[in-house]
């Protein structure tokens, strides 16, 4: 978790530090003229402090946060802020004295530059007990030489202490902040996940964007649906170790949602080694189209399982599986159906029985239209018709036709 939440963490600060990075270029290269011209200082000095400690270390830290050494880069910051927070304590003594408010002022500064860096509150702990101890020593030291007094003291000391309080105070809630959010994002993308694994991808992201309504209400539609099976697989199932089926199960249902998803399609059922899919809904999608994306998908599930059959094959299944499908296009009521507490993403009607039939019907290894299916595709598809079949349930004679492969 907290590997998780550096990463993260990282993943938002980088663009706030290289933000600030540019700015402190922008503000602090061309500033050493103006200063010595306004303000009657020595430019040499404002060179060195500018020059040849602030600019190189930020410009060393910009340029490190593009490599991997980013990974450090809460140790990369704290380094540039002390050197450059130290570079002008060191000029403002030049110019105005060790007891100078100045002084005082800047060690402040160097104080709050890890909260506009939202630093860790570690991090921005060291930055504060290192500019409050040497503000601290500073008056301290002139105090004991003469140079000052505790009554001009003790009023910067009162200031420096209740900000030191006030910045690790911050920097404790900011960070507590960081850590919820961190909390939240991780529940949140938690939740999609599971809500993407239990519900078909195209329904989850209509879900996800707040379009709940869209799949929510059942409506009749014309759609194309996809019936699958695996030949045989009863048989297997007796010839091998649960766990082995298992995993056959996963990688298959896995595959085949894929091949589905692929062309657009959405997976409405799982039942044992079969799968009932559809296409043109929840995203419309015109009917030749969806013949064509069935076809499409239906290719793609049996290149698919002939790859898993030779992974397969390690597991003892030494007798390749094929898969039978069947397509049919029609109007059905296409929506979430079931209780309050629990509900599926599906389409009933007949023309969802036909496919299952039709898939029935199917010689292993391939692929059977119904007439409504192959009337939207018959001029780019070429089909072998094998006759009329009556189907269980329909009252009708249905044609069936077999693309044919090159």
């Amino acid at each position: 978790m907290e590997r998780d939440y550096r990463a993260w963490y990282l993943h938002q600060s980088l663009p706030l530090v290289r933000f600030l990075g540019f700015l402190g270029l922008a503000i602090y290269i061309p500033l050493p003229p103006l200063w010595a011209k306004y303000a009657e200082v020595e430019a040499s000095l404002v060179r060195i402090s500018n020059w040849a400690i602030i600019a190189p270390t930020t410009i060393v830290v910009l340029a490190l946060s593009y490599t991997r050494f980013r990974r450090w880069m809460n140790a990369l910051v704290i380094i540039a802020i002390l050197a450059q927070t130290l570079a002008l304590i060191w000029l403002f003594i030049e110019f105005y004295g060790p007891t100078d408010g100045v002084v005082t002022l800047t060690a402040v500064f160097g104080m709050f530059l890890p909260l506009a860096f939202r630093l860790p509150m570690p991090w921005t702990a060291l930055v504060v007990v290192i500019d409050y101890v040497i503000a601290t020593t500073l008056w301290v030291q002139s105090i004991r030489a003469g140079e000052a007094s505790l009554a001009e003291a003790w009023p910067y000391l009162a200031f420096m202490t209740t900000i030191a309080m006030l910045v690790l105070s911050v920097a404790l809630i900011a960070e507590s902040g960081l850590r919820r959010q961190f909390t939240a994002e991780r529940t949140t993308q938690a939740s999609q996940l599971l809500l993407r694994r239990y519900a078909p991808a195209a329904v989850a992201d209509r879900i996800l964007s707040g379009d709940a309504e869209a799949v929510g209400r059942p409506q009749r539609i014309r759609v194309t649906a996809l019936s699958s099976d695996v030949a045989g697989f009863t048989a297997l199932a007796d010839r091998i170790d649960p766990e082995a089926l298992s995993q056959v199960i996963d990688e298959y249902m896995a595959a085949m949602s894929d091949a589905v998803e692929g062309k657009h399609g959405v997976v409405t059922e799982y039942a044992g080694d079969g799968l009932m899919a559809i296409f043109g809904a929840p995203e419309d999608m015109d009917p030749t189209d969806q013949v064509r994306h069935a076809l499409s998908a239906a290719a793609k599930m049996h290149a698919r399982l002939d790859d898993l059959n030779r992974s397969w094959f390690r597991l003892g299944i030494e007798q390749p599986l094929e898969v039978r499908i069947g397509i049919n296009t029609g109007v059905l009521s296409v929506g979430t159906f079931g209780s309050s507490g629990r509900a599926t993403y599906t389409a009933i009607g007949l023309q969802m029985n036909i496919a299952a039939r039709i898939q029935a019907k199917c010689e292993p290894g391939t692929t059977l239209l119904s007439s409504s299916s192959w009337h939207l595709v018959n001029d780019e598809v070429s089909c072998e018709p094998l006759g009329e079949v009556t189907v269980k349930g329909v009252h009708f004679p249905i044609s069936i036709y077999q693309p044919k492969t090159d």
